[in-house]
């Protein structure tokens, strides 16, 4: 979506609309933080009107942000009355260029609305303005995404599931002294993951149950490593040189001063894409599926 110059039925506050004698006082400034394989938005906006202010802090009008990816179909629209706040933006559902257009929106009818800012041309007027109508337009900010998603989902296997030939043990158990991180399910449930696992829709929720803990236990395993251990582990162990690059590059974490102050369990989730609230979705039927959080 991108802001169009239209001309409205009533004053509206805007960059390219001569309306308002300040068609600045309405502004967001947008900045991107990298957040692990996602973007973190966030939204400072700063609205000098008092008349506008007034209807934002009354609840008649709030802000309201309209993010667009044209190349994915994503489109999800933010509506808050705080002046900051943070969006999650996940980059499996965007690729390119991400439109997002500013705006206040009335909430409710609004009966003889005016303002002392008004342009000479509409002074001493009032006007009747209806509910989900545009009272401010922002400038567009364009923000770029990377569609490289380097997360283990997507590199080449480091995790070996097999099955526990006893079939006593009713326990997952993970090892993670080979080149790749072996995890061993008991015997009657690694048959139902062969099962489940021919169906693409249930990988979030395999990957949620079996992948989330084992890499759990190896990183609480390599926070207690120390340089010697890890340098060996680099020549032996072929998931560890794949966690090691990928914390790296998306998360700019170094394993051997920054790993031992990160959330082992946040951590965990985030290195395959936090497959949490797909695994959730999928098994409450697509219920509430929405990617992105606000924070």
């Amino acid at each position: 979506m991108d802001i169009r110059y239209k001309m409205y039925p009533y004053p509206v506050l805007a960059y390219f609309l001569d309306d308002y004698k300040d068609k600045h006082a309405f502004d967001v400034k947008i900045t991107q933080v990298k957040d692990g394989f996602n973007t973190k938005l966030v939204f400072e906006a700063t609205l000098t009107n008092k008349e506008l202010l007034g209807l934002v802090r009354s609840g008649k009008s709030l802000f309201v942000y309209h993010l667009e990816c044209s190349q994915t179909g994503f489109r999800k629209v933010i509506r808050t009355d705080r002046f900051s706040l943070s969006y999650v933006l996940s980059n499996r559902e965007v690729k390119g260029s991400v439109q997002i257009c500013p705006f206040i929106v009335a909430t409710e009818d609004i009966t003889s609305y005016s303002s002392t800012d008004f342009d000479d041309d509409y002074k001493g007027m009032t006007f009747d303005i209806e509910e989900g109508c545009v009272l401010a337009v922002g400038q567009q900010v364009n923000a770029d995404v990377s569609d490289s998603i380097d997360d283990l989902a997507n590199t080449p296997s480091i995790f070996s599931i097999v099955q526990n030939t006893d079939e006593a043990i009713k326990e997952m158990k993970v090892d993670g002294n080979g080149d790749k991180i072996v995890i061993q399910l008991p015997f009657n449930d690694y048959y139902s993951y062969k099962s489940m696992s021919q169906n693409p829709k249930f990988e979030p929720v395999l990957n949620a149950l079996t992948i989330v803990p084992a890499l759990v236990f190896v990183i609480e395993e390599m926070k207690r490593w120390d340089s010697e251990e890890m340098n060996r582990r680099e020549i032996d162990c072929g998931w560890f040189r794949s966690i090691k690059h990928v914390l790296s590059k998306e998360f700019n974490c170094d394993v051997e001063s920054d790993l031992s102050g990160m959330d082992s369990m946040e951590l965990a989730q985030k290195l395959i894409g936090s497959p949490l609230p797909s695994a959730f979705a999928e098994l409450s039927g697509g219920e509430g599926t929405e990617g992105g959080s606000v924070v």
